[in-house]
């Protein structure tokens, strides 16, 4: 835990906030775009240094510290995977229950085998990883985000930063990890509770053997699913942690910031996890399982 300051380090993380760095000159229409492109770098530079200095706090030194950064993570897995177990059984089991009642309204003499491999396309490769990171976005990333603005407008960073604590290994990290061991968890009892809710309801509405279920779902997957669930589930909760944790730490000094910095963190969530989600399915299908058309 070291106190010398990183030139890296935004200045927000460790300056008070100044009120008249809000002020800004009229400019013409040119000075708006040269600003807005300034704005913007200034803004994509001050993300992925939120991701940097997280991720490069692995290596710090201290047993002492590990133990008390260990200790937080386990308390974040507990809140943002463990007491979330509920809402995603609820909704994994509407999910299997709806992809049986669309699957016989469009092919009313669909079989089993035909419902697995549907599963598999819908359900494993695509609704677990984006339906898990929406349910953690909309309960712990707003947490994130409100949690650790208010620390902002208490002074609670500057504190720990005072106090020769580092702000992106006790604070940033613990919740990173945990979204991402979360997230990657929640997909698999997600993909799990579909599986066997599609199996049940499709063998008492359709009279499909869960046999032929079976069937269908081993001839669909492929050895690159586990890499593209893997992907997508560490992939997609990095992105909940990582965002949550910078715009809570953008907040500056007014309470009412708090409210709108966690809002625009889980608008800022939901656009990332679905680009990325799109992108790594697109990848999927161009390289490896291409569909005949």
């Amino acid at each position: 835990m070291s106190t010398s300051q990183d030139p890296l380090r935004p200045p927000r993380s460790t300056l008070p906030y100044d009120p008249r760095a809000e002020y800004r000159r009229k400019l013409g229409v040119l000075g708006s775009l040269g600003r807005s492109a300034i704005g913007t770098a200034r803004s994509a530079v001050e993300l992925f240094g939120t991701l940097g200095l997280a991720v490069a706090s692995l290596g710090s030194p201290g047993a002492g510290a590990r133990r008390l950064v260990r200790a937080i993570t386990f308390s974040q897995i507990l809140f943002t995977g463990v007491q979330a177990v509920g809402l995603v059984s609820a909704i994994g089991l509407l999910i299997g229950a709806t992809l049986v009642i669309q699957t016989s309204l469009i092919v009313p003499a669909a079989d089993g085998e035909l419902l697995g491999k549907i599963l598999v396309a819908v359900v494993l490769r695509e609704l677990s990883p984006l339906v898990t990171a929406i349910i953690v976005a909309g309960r712990s990333g707003t947490a994130i985000a409100t949690e650790l603005g208010n620390m902002k407008v208490h002074q609670e960073v500057l504190a720990l930063i005072a106090l020769g604590v580092d702000p992106p290994r006790f604070v940033v990290l613990p919740r990173l990890i945990a979204t991402v061991l979360s997230v990657v968890a929640l997909m698999v009892y997600f993909s799990v509770v579909s599986v066997v809710a599609t199996a049940t309801i499709a063998n008492v509405v359709l009279g499909a053997s869960p046999l032929d279920l079976r069937a269908g779902i081993s001839r669909a997957l492929l050895p690159f699913d586990l890499v593209l669930f893997v992907a997508k589930g560490a992939g997609l909760g990095t992105i909940v942690g990582w965002v949550a944790c910078h715009y809570g730490l953008s907040v500056k000094s007014s309470p009412t910031e708090v409210p709108q910095k966690a809002s625009a963190a889980v608008v800022r969530i939901l656009l990332g996890c679905v680009a990325y989600d799109t992108g790594l399915t697109a990848l999927f299908y161009w390289l490896v399982a291409r569909p005949p058309y």
